[in-house]
């Protein structure tokens, strides 16, 4: 079926009602030239009048919203074009203008209004998801680079060994073994950042949580003989702090918030001279459990405490590769305790020590 134009249409059918009107005045009622001619004149006056209704109140704003709505569309094969987002997003920018110019106006009808209040709204909400797939994008390419880096480092320590040992260092029982512990050491760094990336990929899309009423008591000593071994290395002592009802049940997923405990120990076991203290502390409250994990060891400077828990932000790069390490546990930490709607507070002194807390609901 051919669509046509508003005018047109309204054109053709006041002509068809003029003319069966005029015929009906001049042949059957009979009516005088010069009262036909005063009728003429004025069904013309009133077509060109509400033709020029129609056009300024209709036609005009419906090309106008459909020549902007045109900014609307988004290609999904120009996403990975440089500076896209940005040219897009100035487009709507200045779509969203455009349409608060036309709201101002004192000519449009409240059915054109509410199209132009739609559409705003759409654009709108296109211009938020762009902004946002901006970032994401941003985000993505950074994480990507960072992988990439990580990943080249313990791949290349592993290579330059192997080929140490083929190349003769294999026959010579003084280093031979050397080589080996190295590339052994690193193919544990690859697997703790491949499975740190793992666990972080999983809580960014949504891991469901295994929440239970259990003892955090228990979960805090257990973790913190696991990982007494490394302390006593370094010759550290872990002095876990009593509480008055050791049977106080928090609510959570046991095994993720373990996997926080040994994160936040585990750092402060590597961020803490020989000789040092680590304690551990719960604050029992009427209806939450406050955790706290304090050491006295390097400390974090105050520029870098609000980035710590971004992935692979390193405050010292050197020397935290040197230590170890994915630079992906303090985002995880961050992961796991939103998921329990809690927040992670962090205090820190260079070279006196740091304070991580964080909330439970009992």
């Amino acid at each position: 079926m051919k669509r046509i134009n508003i005018l047109t249409k309204y054109s053709l059918i006041w002509s068809a009602v003029f003319l069966i009107s005029f015929i009906i005045l001049s042949s059957i009622i009979d009516v005088s030239n010069e009262a036909l001619l005063v009728y003429s004149a004025a069904s013309m006056g009133f077509f060109l009048i509400t033709v020029i209704f129609i056009y300024k109140e209709v036609n005009l704003p419906l090309n106008k919203i459909f020549n902007l709505s045109g900014k609307l569309k988004l290609k999904e094969d120009d996403f990975e074009t440089p500076d896209y987002f940005d040219s897009k997003i100035s487009e709507l920018n200045n779509l969203i203008d455009d349409l608060d110019r036309m709201k101002s106006g004192s000519v449009l009808n409240r059915e054109i209004f509410r199209i132009i209040n739609e559409i705003h709204s759409i654009a709108g909400r296109t211009l938020h998801e762009l902004e946002t797939a901006k970032v994401f994008k941003i985000n993505r390419n950074e994480f990507m680079g960072n992988v990439a880096h990580e990943l080249r480092t313990p791949i290349f320590a592993i290579q330059l060994s192997l080929e140490t040992l083929i190349d003769g260092a294999i026959n010579d029982e003084k280093v031979n073994m050397d080589f080996l512990r190295r590339a052994f050491n690193q193919t544990s760094r690859l697997k703790e950042l491949v499975d740190d990336l793992i666990s972080i990929s999983k809580f960014e899309t949504g891991v469901k949580m295994s929440k239970r009423y259990f003892r955090i008591s228990n979960v805090i000593q257990k973790t913190a003989e696991e990982l007494r071994y490394l302390a006593d290395k370094k010759n550290i002592v872990i002095n876990i702090e009593q509480p008055e009802d050791p049977e106080v049940t928090v609510f959570g997923d046991e095994q993720r918030l373990q996997q926080v405990l040994v994160n936040l120990i585990d750092n402060a076991i590597k961020y803490t001279p020989c000789n040092g203290t680590i304690g551990i502390s719960r604050i029992v409250k009427d209806k939450e459990v406050i955790v706290r994990i304090e050491d006295n060891g390097i400390g974090i400077p105050q520029k870098d405490l609000k980035r710590i828990f971004e992935r692979f932000y390193r405050v010292d790069k050197t020397r935290s590769r040197d230590i170890g390490g994915s630079g992906l546990g303090l985002s995880i930490v961050k992961h796991i305790l939103e998921a329990h709607s809690s927040r992670i507070n962090v205090e820190s002194d260079v070279n006196k020590g740091t304070v991580f807390e964080f909330t439970l609901k009992r």
